[in-house]
């Protein structure tokens, strides 16, 4: 059982270097034998099919990004500061963990836009529960006076994403040298229009 697992985490981590620069279609049972020195049989002793290994790999995926970016993240200060330090982890995030591709979830959206499939409704999952999270750190820092009351926190994390995704297509497409750059300023930004005015923000220091 101990080796069967080990021999399933070493298909994953290298399959999730090849998804993240050839794309969740990139990655067959053919191609990932021959990255992994496997057999088409061996690994179907372990992936039933494609489809498998992909929602595999993106399940694989998430375990990463949560101890790269959302564990650390949790450990600042409630509200605002702990909003900044996801999003500081969140950009560029697939480069320092070693997937040279970027990010499969974000390409992904694009790749399985209108393909129907196990592999779509996984990405969607991901992509909700993720939404989810930034929207419940979104409302925290408004409850606790960070960012401004009556703050419309859907449109906040709508636009957030899109820089995310904007990120994601300069560095990777335009091949951008100052992608991180321009979106930490369009976060910041993000931010400055959504703070609380002045006196409030003011109370909220004096009172910790």
């Amino acid at each position: 059982m101990g080796h069967a697992g080990s021999t399933r985490e070493r298909i994953l981590e290298q399959g999730l270097a090849l998804m993240s620069q050839s794309g969740l279609g990139g990655v067959t049972l053919g191609v990932l034998a021959g990255q992994t020195g496997m057999s088409k049989s061996g690994l179907f002793a372990h992936f039933r099919s494609k489809e498998e290994v992909q929602v595999q790999l993106l399940e694989h995926m998430a375990r990463l990004a949560n101890e790269r970016v959302v564990e650390p993240a949790m450990k600042a200060p409630d509200g605002l500061p702990r909003l900044r330090a996801l999003v500081r982890n969140w950009f560029g995030w697939a480069q320092r963990a070693g997937l040279p591709g970027g990010c499969p979830v974000a390409a992904g959206l694009f790749e399985f836009d209108d393909v129907e499939s196990p592999v779509r409704d996984k990405i969607l999952e991901m992509e909700s529960h993720w939404r989810g999270l930034l929207m419940g750190l979104v409302g925290r820092a408004v409850s606790l006076g960070d960012l401004r009351r009556g703050l419309d926190k859907n449109q906040f994390v709508w636009e957030l994403c899109g820089i995310y995704l904007s990120h994601h297509a300069a560095h990777r497409f335009l091949r951008a040298a100052d992608a991180g750059r321009r979106a930490n300023i369009a976060f910041e930004s993000l931010i400055r229009r959504s703070l609380p005015a002045a006196p409030a923000r003011k109370r909220r220091t004096k009172g910790g």
